[in-house]
This record gives C-alpha cells, structure tokens and sequence, in this order.
C-alpha cells in the first residue's frame, strides 16, 4: 500500500498540494488526472521524494517518512527503493547503450550483480519491443523507442509502484500508442501503477481508479465508470477539453 496522509506542498507563496489524503493498493492502477497546474507531477514527485512536502507522511509498504523534519538519507533510500520514475523526458544516459541504460541500475544499487543485471536487462528489453536495438545508443531512437527503454530501466530495480509523468506527452500519435500498448501490458499484469496523463482514452482504458486534482485538492477519487459519469460542473468542463483531443 501507497499512502499519503494530509500531505501540503508549496513553492513560495503558491500552495499546490492542500491536504492530501490517498491510500493506492498493491496491483492497481491509478490515473492522475486534472488541468494543467492543479499539482499532479508534483503530487507524484512526492511519492519518491523528488520533492518534499512541508507537512504530513507517506508510507509505502512497510517504510515511511513525517515530512516537517529533516529527512535522514536512510528514509530516502528506504523509500526511493519502493518505486521508480519513468519521466516524460526519457533521462536516458547518452553515452550508453541501451543495454546498458537498463543493467546499470539495479546492479549500481546492489540489487544484482553485473551478469545478472543484464541477462535481466535484456529480457525486459524484449519484453517492451526493444530486443533488437540492445547496442544502440539512445540518440538512434525515436521518442517512442527511447521511453520503452525508460520503462524497462525502471522495471529493473523491481521496484514496488511505477510512476508515471505524463510519459507520452511529448510523442506523436504513432509513437505515443507504442508506450500505451506496452503499459496496457504492465497493467495486465497487475503492476502497481501511477500514472499523470492527460490521455483520457487511457484512463477510460486501463484504469482501476481515478484521481482528479484541483486547485491542489482533491475533487475526485473513486472508480472510472464513476468520474465519467460525474456531474461535477469542474469534471465535465475537463472532460469537454482533454477527452476531444
């Protein structure tokens, strides 16, 4: 279990998160939906400490942290280890390979030694579609390719719960449904996921829950048949926008 407990975030004197309180199972995936500036990548980023919030706690399956005090890097480590990032920038390292992309992770952090950590790595890396272009360096992909490799760099620490930033907000059409079909899989395969997007057809698609943000609180958390069906004036003026693109 993920769990946040009347968490607040501010930058300056703009507050973004007000209280948040969520409980995420094992096995699900959930869908952060909302308008652009409501607080959802940093809702996620507090999720693995990329960014701390003034106030409240976060669990996550055993470990946990009360934000207010200053960290330790043991609570950091703990909690980083319980999960992953997959950005929408790829943050693939350039001068490796993408086998290497994948194996230099887990076997950095001691999860594996180095043989293990690639035997592993290439299995992930057909796992996504990515098999054939092990000693390819990231600047040969296309976007696409290169946030495949991204997702199965995070699947190689194992970690408890994967984090999406909205991951395919900077692909086209064709090279977006590439990422969607592989994290349809990761879903169906009852991975514990997360997910910022503004791809309302992959909400609509994989989802077990909804999250709606606004104004940096929450304004829906339940189940997608649910949210879709809301008569919430705030959802359905969302809904008009993000679910015509």
């Amino acid at each position: 279990m993920l769990e946040l407990t009347d968490v607040s975030k501010s930058f300056g004197d703009t507050t973004v998160l007000r209280g948040i309180t969520l409980a995420l199972p094992n096995g699900e995936t959930t869908v952060i939906l909302g308008p652009s500036g409501s607080g959802k990548s940093t809702l996620l980023r507090t999720m693995n400490l990329l960014e701390v919030p003034e106030s409240g706690r976060l669990d996550i399956n055993g470990d946990s942290v009360t934000f207010g005090a200053q960290l330790t890097r043991r609570q950091i480590s703990a909690i980083r280890r319980r999960s992953a990032m997959v950005f929408q920038g790829y943050n693939l390292f350039p001068h490796e390979t993408v086998l290497d992309n994948v194996a230099m992770p887990p076997a950095l952090n001691g999860k594996a030694d180095r043989a293990t950590a690639r035997a592993r790595a290439v299995e992930l890396l057909e796992s996504v579609g990515m098999g054939h272009r092990l000693e390819e360096y990231p600047d040969n992909l296309s976007g696409g390719q290169q946030q495949r490799v991204a997702i199965a760099r995070a699947l190689a620490v194992e970690p408890d719960y994967l984090l999406f930033d909205e991951p395919t907000s900077a692909l086209d059409p064709e090279l977006e449904a590439e990422v969607i079909r592989v994290m349809v899989d990761l879903a169906r395969e009852r991975r514990s996921l997360v997910v910022v997007t503004h791809n309302i057809g992959f909400a609509r698609r994989v989802a077990d829950r909804i999250v709606f943000l606004a104004d940096g609180g929450i304004g829906f958390d339940g189940a997608p048949e649910d949210f879709f069906a809301s008569d919430s004036e705030r959802i359905r003026r969302y809904l008009n926008v993000f679910d015509a693109v």
